[in-house]
Formats: C-alpha cells, structure tokens, sequence
C-alpha cells in the first residue's frame, strides 16, 4: 500500500508542477524546470515506489521484469488519481494568479505520435539503466532521466506535447492546454516508446549474460 501512496502523491506533485511550469514560464526554458522537476522528484521515496510517477516507465519496468505484474494496475490507478488531482489543483492555482485559461496547443496527430514515442523511448531507455542496480545508481539515476527529459523536450517540444507521461498528458488535457482529441497519439506513442525501450533493454543485458 505504501508505494501506490508514494507514487499517487508523487504523481500529483509532478503534474502540478510540470502544468504551472509550462503555464508561467517561457517556452524556451521550460524544458529546463520540467527536466528539473523530474530528477528532483525521482529521489523522492525511491526506496518505497521506485519512483516511476509515470505509467509509461511503469510498462517498462513491467515489461524489464522490475514490477511484479499484481503491482501494475495499481500503479496506474495511483498515478491516475495523482494526475486527476495535480491538474485540478494546477488550475485551481493558475485561476488564483488572475489567468482564467491555460495556454492550448494543438498538434500533427502523427508527429505527436512520433515525437512521444522518441522521447519516451530515450527517457525510458536512461531509466531501465539507471535503476537496474540501485545499489550502484543511487546518485546518478534521478539527474540522469531529468537530463533526458530535458533534451527530449528541447528536440521534440515544438511538434508535440512533449510530455513523455501518460499522467502527465492526462493532466494537460484536464487542465486545457491540449484537446482531448490529442491524448490519443501521444498515449500510444507512450506506451510504444516504452515497450521498444524495456525490449532493447532486455535484448541488450541478456546478450551480456549469455557472452
């Protein structure tokens, strides 16, 4: 019970702040706090959750073999809630800053895909790496996947929603900053970009086991 805790709150947190961020500060930077944003929170609870905060790193892991299968559905419950709650509440505090509406994008169906799919694979592919050993990434593995999530959403910012999270992408489309017509490219590209990423993962270690 107490990772599914871990990972609703810190889901929420995450959506709250990636939400503001992209509400308040300039394009250009915000893939800076936004990477920021994710390896500060990465460290938060590890030993708990794992820290996912994200159902796409949560198919990885399933998939990779480091999330036992009963645990999935209850991870994406959690970040569910987690997302539902952190864009109400990033709403709630945009309204009380005297902005009545969020900023709405809208994009090429198949770039979005496309570009959800790169990044979530990029992301992915750091994270399965970085988290494989805690004993030997515990410093590295939260600035490692910000810095991926950085320079994914500085290549791929401008031609899709840059989210890279499903939760995320939940977020921005209760909150209006995308249509919901958009969630569906990205969430396939999401889960697609992770899939490649746990499979590389696993073809890439288990020839280092055989050789």
């Amino acid at each position: 019970m107490k990772q599914y805790l871990m990972e609703g709150i810190g889901t929420f947190l995450l959506v709250l702040l990636v939400i503001l961020i992209t509400n308040n500060v300039p394009a250009g930077s915000a893939p800076i706090a936004y990477g920021a944003a994710v390896a500060a929170m990465l460290y938060a609870g590890r030993n708990v959750s794992g820290t996912h905060f994200n159902p796409a790193m949560s198919l990885g892991m399933l998939i990779r073999g480091g999330l036992e299968r009963w645990d999935f559905p209850y991870y994406l419950a959690a970040q569910a809630v987690g997302s539902v709650l952190g864009a109400l509440m990033a709403v709630f505090v945009i309204r009380c800053g005297g902005t009545t509406e969020t900023v709405l994008r809208t994009f090429d169906p198949f770039c979005a895909f496309f570009a959800e799919a790169a990044g979530t694979f990029a992301i992915g592919l750091v994270f399965l790496n970085t988290t494989a050993k805690p004993e030997e990434n515990n410093a590295v593995f939260g600035i490692a996947t910000g810095f991926a999530v950085m320079a994914a959403a500085f290549a791929l910012g401008n031609v899709s929603p840059a989210a890279f999270n499903p939760a995320l992408l939940l977020g921005y489309a209760i909150a209006g900053k995308i249509l919901w017509g958009d969630l569906w490219p990205g969430l396939l590209g999401m889960a697609v970009g992770a899939a490649i990423a746990a499979s590389v993962y696993r073809s890439l270690h288990e020839s280092n086991t055989q050789n």
